[in-house]
């Protein structure tokens, strides 16, 4: 069966280099950052404080028009080891912005983009909203439903009012320990990354709407949201 009602699909996409290979200095020139303005309908530029006396260069509010979408750029964050882009669509859609990107810096600084396109690490989050087969309930097992159900619920009543208790997020953690020798000789760290799924704050339960979140790419996080939902359908076929 396949995915319904798919919306607010977000990526985020973190690009992590060796020192000196992000040309921040030419990045943060008036000429550049009018020329990225200009580009991708930038609405807001900011510069934040950060670590090491260092600064993160913000654009915010943007937009890339194509022939028959439009790609909304929720930000562009630079410092002097990472790059992030975040797209209202798809990771393709965030790469489409990133070459847009490369390409002012390549223009207005005269840098090798070899280094830009070679990152050590891509790490991307997805998040959507969708609405699956199932009801939230069927994520848990009969025994913790009725737990709270029947022990919770019963103590969180009083004369003062009646309570009705619900679970509101499955969430499970990914830790990594980094095998690979030019992240480990580059200080490279991976911190744990979340996949979550949540009803959709507002939506009535039997909408069957959720919030799910990944550290994936937009296509692996549909796949596996699709095969979440064909999974629970199982189960609940042979109870």
């Amino acid at each position: 069966m396949a995915l319904k009602n798919i919306t607010d699909l977000t990526v985020a996409q973190i690009r992590i280099f060796p020192v000196d290979v992000v040309p921040i200095s030419m990045i943060t020139t008036k000429s550049c950052v009018e020329k990225v303005r200009d580009a991708l309908s930038i609405g807001e530029v900011e510069v934040r404080p950060f670590i090491e006396a260092k600064e993160v260069f913000l654009f915010r509010k943007g937009e890339l028009k194509r022939e028959n979408r439009l790609i909304v750029v929720k930000k562009i964050e630079i410092d002097a080891r990472r790059i992030i882009i975040e797209v209202e669509g798809t990771s393709k859609d965030g790469n489409e912005v990133y070459e847009v990107f490369l390409s002012i810096v390549a223009a207005v600084a005269n840098v090798d983009l070899d280094g830009l396109r070679t990152p050590l690490l891509v790490a991307e989050t997805t998040q959507c909203v969708v609405t699956l087969d199932f009801t939230f309930d069927a994520l848990f097992s009969d025994a913790f439903i009725e737990f709270l159900n029947y022990k919770v619920e019963k103590e969180a009543c009083s004369n003062l009012a009646r309570a009705s208790v619900r679970p509101l997020a499955a969430t499970a953690e990914m830790t990594y320990e980094v095998v690979d020798k030019a992240l480990v000789d580059n200080k490279i760290t991976m911190n744990p990354k979340q996949f979550s799924i949540a009803p959709r704050p507002g939506a009535p339960p039997d909408a069957r709407k959720y919030i799910i979140s990944s550290p994936f790419d937009s296509d692996t996080h549909l796949k596996l949201v699709d095969e979440l939902n064909k999974a629970i359908l199982a189960v609940s076929k042979t109870d």
